[in-house]
């Protein structure tokens, strides 16, 4: 045997020697991780019912939270109200002082707040998606400052809503009163980051709008996305909770009073189907224009701190017309559903609402994406209202079939949006309606924009949420 052959026999026995070390370095990781696992997952009933009154208690506090600052815009929206016309010949052109003195100040608070926030870039929903599907903490600070941004600019009156930034703030509340109590507990009883993220976001919704069953499918459907092993209990805790307070402050008041009754007809099922159509097409163009408007601002070059003054200014110009378009828009919601715009208003007020909800958005005037989209599908349904019933009536309640529809694809949560009708409406016959639109639009939408609004928005990222593309 010459040298060079030894030498291959050396350097081949090394390398076996090399790869079993590395074998056997890996197996220990292996085990390593299932023990820490195992031990994360120790969740006995002590466990449980600690994850049980934390929730219930992050459940009181977000919904004390969420009503103070939804009673704050409202506050400040009453300093600049302007009166709703509900056809054209209302329109008296004349420009609010105060107004305008609102939006300026607005738009100089957002632009200090948007230098502050990490990229510019304002947290929303689909952060908090992020944070439950790759189990990766929320951003604190930048979560706080979104929401304390969309606060400002609904105040100011900014075409955009409240309810996705209460829910992301819920969702990074709840996520620090978990690591609090997994100190409490040496760290030990690690709870689920989905299930934590879902409780918090949950509470906002039910403390919103009433509808505590609702908002705990939602958590688990766009949020959670699954039942896992720790089950359901603490995001029904946290959204029973914001419910409890809601209801000891502001008693049992509806976010909507909608008292007329459907006929389950073959007629109204056919009608049903054909908002959720038109819902689709509102939707798609709603999601499009919206996730396309950050790249159209950031060509722009303008600075963070002078971007929302585009928004404003525009908004303040527009505003002796579309009054209609400032604010959450959940006055002009009433109006629908009492049957009382005009066509041709009703079509305009939606193409006008999706190019402000983007510009606001886009440029700065940050706030959620929930109540515009029930603003649009309240108009989609009070469409049809007009077209079949013309404004005789006081409204035959399809509006709310519009809104739901709306909403569900929006959000992606079509379950949800069905049994937070039920809950707004006590109505069997709606719920049923609700669920033929709501199916309608979101299959449609899915098809052409995605799962939601969120979604695409992370998709935009180059971020694939796992169900979706499995």
């Amino acid at each position: 045997m010459n040298k060079d052959e030894k030498k291959k026999i050396i350097e081949s026995s090394n390398s076996s020697t090399d790869a079993f070390q590395e074998g056997v370095k890996y197996a220990e990781s292996i085990n390593k991780l299932r023990g820490r696992v195992e031990v994360d997952r120790d969740w006995g009933l002590p466990v449980r019912i600690t994850a049980i009154i934390a929730s219930l208690i992050v459940g009181i506090i977000v919904g004390l939270v969420s009503l103070t600052l939804l009673f704050v815009v409202e506050f400040f929206n009453n300093l600049w109200k302007l009166p709703l016309g509900t056809s054209f010949s209302d329109i008296t052109f004349s420009w609010n002082p105060i107004l305008g003195l609102s939006l300026l100040v607005t738009a100089i608070v957002a632009g200090q707040i948007l230098t502050r926030i990490k990229d510019g870039r304002p947290r929303g929903p689909a952060d908090l998606i992020l944070s439950a599907q790759k189990s990766k903490p929320p951003e604190l600070k930048n979560g706080f400052l979104s929401a304390f941004l969309a606060m400002v600019s609904l105040s100011g009156g900014s075409s955009v809503g409240m309810f996705g930034p209460l829910m992301h703030f819920g969702g990074c509340f709840s996520y620090k009163v978990d690591t609090y109590i997994e100190k409490v507990l040496q760290g030990s009883k690690k709870l689920p980051l989905d299930v934590v993220l879902g409780s918090g976001a949950a509470a906002a919704i039910a403390a919103v709008f009433s509808a505590p069953i609702g908002a705990a499918i939602f958590a688990h459907e766009a949020i959670i996305r699954r039942f896992g092993a720790f089950g359901a209990g603490p995001v029904i805790a946290a959204a029973f909770g914001a419910h409890w307070i809601a209801i000891l402050i502001t008693g049992d008041e509806r976010l909507f009073d909608i008292s007329s009754e459907p006929e389950l007809t073959l007629n109204s099922m056919f009608i049903a189907i054909v908002i959720g159509l038109a819902s689709a097409v509102v939707v798609i163009t709603y999601i499009n224009s919206v996730t396309a408007m950050p790249k159209f601002v950031n060509s722009t070059k303008i600075p963070l701190i002078w971007r929302p003054f585009i928004p404003a200014s525009l908004l303040f110009l527009i505003s002796p017309i579309f009054p209609h378009l400032l604010g959450h828009g959940l006055w002009s919601v009433d109006i629908a559903l009492a049957g009382q715009f005009s066509l041709l208003f009703l079509v305009s007020l939606i193409i006008f609402k999706i190019i402000f909800t983007s510009l606001c958005i886009g440029f700065g005037l940050f706030g959620g994406v929930f109540a515009p989209a029930l603003f649009l599908g309240a108009m989609v349904g009070a469409t049809a209202d007009v077209i079949l019933f013309g404004n005789a009536t006081s409204g035959s309640g399809f509006a709310i079939l519009g809104a739901a529809s709306c909403i569900g694809a929006v959000i992606g949560a079509p379950l949800a949006a069905v049994v937070i009708v039920f809950e707004l409406t006590g109505s069997y016959d709606w719920a049923v309606l609700a669920m033929i639109s709501v199916v309608s639009s979101q299959q449609f939408t899915r098809a052409f924009s995605g799962r939601s609004l969120f979604d695409k928005q992370l998709s935009l990222r180059g971020i694939k949420i796992s169900d979706d593309y499995k």
